[in-house]
């Protein structure tokens, strides 16, 4: 078979004289086949023939020879077979023609297949450039539609507008507001334009000055002495040494953090890790206790009683010791958090008393900016009120003069004039007491000014204490790790601790003694005394008023003088 598909294909590529001279040589085998078979045979042989002749031409679609079938001999590996019609009723000829019109039917599917699959490719490119039309199209109507929308907000913009009958000149000046904003973000981007290339410029110079300088240094490298050379060489090794020691500080370090963080695990789960280990011991001893039961006899029961008391003693002992650890650890966590509440309590306070303080810093620069400012309006005030005072007194005694001589006035004019009297007393009173309110503002002012002093002096004091918070809290770490690890050296770390603190304490005094020293604790001292004199003549202001006001009450003055005049008419009607 092999050889026949070989002969098949180097007989495609041969001319068609070639293929019929050996088809010519090849019927010698035939004609001897002929000579052996009889008449009926070859009936039988021509009626086969035609048979398989109709199913290969139906099967093969073109003919290859122009040799018939019949012709031809039935083979089987290249013998001969005698025909019977039981076995070659459904058999075909498989020669070489029959194999080749195999190939050409394989041939022809292939190419009906390529034909296919090329149409399909026609068709694909063809969607495809409908599809980039269709959806260039359909971008652009879109492009339209926003077009179309805003100009449709627009006529609408312009309907509300003529329904609500605004003023064109509204219209006009959003325009313009319009207008000089877009103007000024227009100018934005400018200068956003103009500093972006200038930076760009910046950044083109600076490398080309980097590209000048290391061309320079490595001519100055190539030309210059040899000792220059070394030396550079030596400052550069120099300087790739402490960059590598640098790395190796930083790697240091990152392994420093990382142990850091290692032993604060070690050290939360310390406690937990002793209490496993009593526990573990607990186990052994009662294993060796199991042992000891097995292995003892019914004769060593006194010794077992003693081993067992022994052992419950131990167990106790070693219950008691956890249970005392457990409360130390607990007694520790517990400390702890009260510091850390204590801290975050001082650092709120803080933080709110610093507050509180710029506050009234503030109330007390405006009050003593406007001080002066208000003095002054005060004495205007004052001596306003005095120049009244005056006035008024010549008036009663006026008053009191016709009134003694038997002057008449007309009532009508008394009662005007009395009626002047009480708003001018009613005036007098309500300055008074506006005066009496501001006297007390200002002693609010001065206790706030006083308080506050004595705070901002608690808060330095607290703020020299408390400013090396970040090394108390290094110290107490490494104490409470030496704690958990030696319970015995406690007492010696706090005798430790309360030194520290007293240290600290005296550093506080001596600051304090500074800041009693300081020119500023001086400006205030004098600042008090100005205050005390000012609140001197405060007093003074207010007791001359009130002599003022006892000897210049019109209607008391009155009410006497016309009870004088009565008794002295009955006295008169009397003699």
């Amino acid at each position: 078979m092999r050889k026949e598909l070989k002969n098949s294909c180097t007989m495609e590529n041969f001319p068609p004289q070639i293929s019929r001279q050996h088809l010519s040589q090849a019927t010698s085998s035939e004609r001897y086949f002929r000579l052996q078979n009889t008449a009926q045979t070859l009936k039988r042989q021509t009626s086969l023939t035609e048979k398989e002749s109709r199913v290969s031409n139906d099967f093969i679609h073109t003919p290859v020879f122009n040799k018939n079938v019949h012709d031809r001999h039935l083979i089987d590996q290249g013998l001969d077979i005698t025909r019977h019609k039981a076995r070659l009723e459904n058999r075909q000829v498989k020669d070489k023609s029959y194999y080749m019109g195999l190939l050409y039917r394989k041939g022809y599917e292939i190419g009906a297949e390529i034909k296919k699959l090329v149409k399909q490719i026609h068709l694909m490119k063809a969607d495809q450039s409908t599809y980039f039309s269709y959806k260039q199209k359909a971008e652009n109507q879109a492009s339209e539609l926003r077009h179309l929308q805003a100009i449709l907000s627009d006529y609408n913009l312009v309907d509300d507008m003529y329904n609500t009958e605004t003023d064109i000149h509204e219209l006009a000046v959003e325009l313009d507001a319009m207008k000089a904003e877009n103007g000024l973000e227009n100018d934005e981007v400018e200068k956003l334009f103009d500093l972006k290339t200038k930076k760009e410029e910046l950044i083109h110079e600076l490398e080309t000055d980097v590209s000048q300088e290391k061309y320079v240094a490595d001519i100055l490298a190539a030309t210059s002495s040899p000792n220059l050379k070394n030396r550079y060489r030596s400052l550069r090794k120099v300087d790739e040494e402490l960059k590598s020691s640098q790395m190796k500080l930083e790697e240091e370090l990152k392994i420093l953090k990382v142990k850091r963080k290692r032993l604060e695990d070690e050290c939360i789960s310390l406690g937990k890790s002793e209490a496993y280990s009593l526990i573990q011991k607990l186990g052994e001893e009662q294993i060796k206790k199991d042992n000891l039961t097995k292995e003892q006899s019914a004769n060593d029961k006194s010794s077992f009683l003693k081993q067992k008391r022994e052992y419950n003693d131990l167990l106790k002992c070693l219950g008691n010791q956890t249970r005392s650890v457990k409360l130390q650890i607990q007694q520790f966590q517990n400390e702890l958090e009260s510091l850390n509440k204590n801290n975050e309590s001082v650092r709120t306070e803080r933080a709110q008393k610093m507050a509180k303080l710029k506050n009234r810093e503030k109330t007390i620069d405006n009050f003593l900016t406007t001080y002066s400012e208000k003095q002054t309006v005060l004495e205007n005030q004052i001596t306003e009120l005095q120049n009244k005072i005056k006035m008024l007194l010549e008036k009663m005694s006026c008053r009191l003069n016709f009134d003694g001589l038997g002057g008449n006035w007309n009532d009508s004019k008394d009662e005007k004039q009395i009626a002047e009297e009480q708003k001018a007393k009613d005036s007098l009173k309500q300055e008074i007491l506006e005066l009496m309110a501001k006297d007390e503002l200002e002693d609010s002012l001065v206790q706030e000014i006083m308080t506050l002093k004595e705070e901002i002096l608690m808060k330095k004091s607290e703020i020299d204490n408390f400013s090396d918070i970040k090394q108390l809290e290094k110290k107490f770490e490494v104490k409470k790790n030496e704690l958990l690890l030696q319970v015995e050296n406690v007492r010696l770390q706090r005798d430790a601790y309360n030194a520290v603190i007293k240290d600290l304490q005296k550093e506080c005094e001596a600051l304090e003694s500074q800041l009693q020293e300081s020119d500023i604790n001086k400006e205030l001292a004098k600042l008090e005394k100005e205050w005390h004199y000012l609140e001197q003549n405060n007093f003074e202001i207010k007791e001359f008023l009130d002599e003022a006001k006892i000897s210049g009450d019109y209607f008391t003055v009155k009410d006497n003088v016309m009870v004088m005049m009565k008794q002295l008419n009955e006295m008169l009607l009397e003699i």
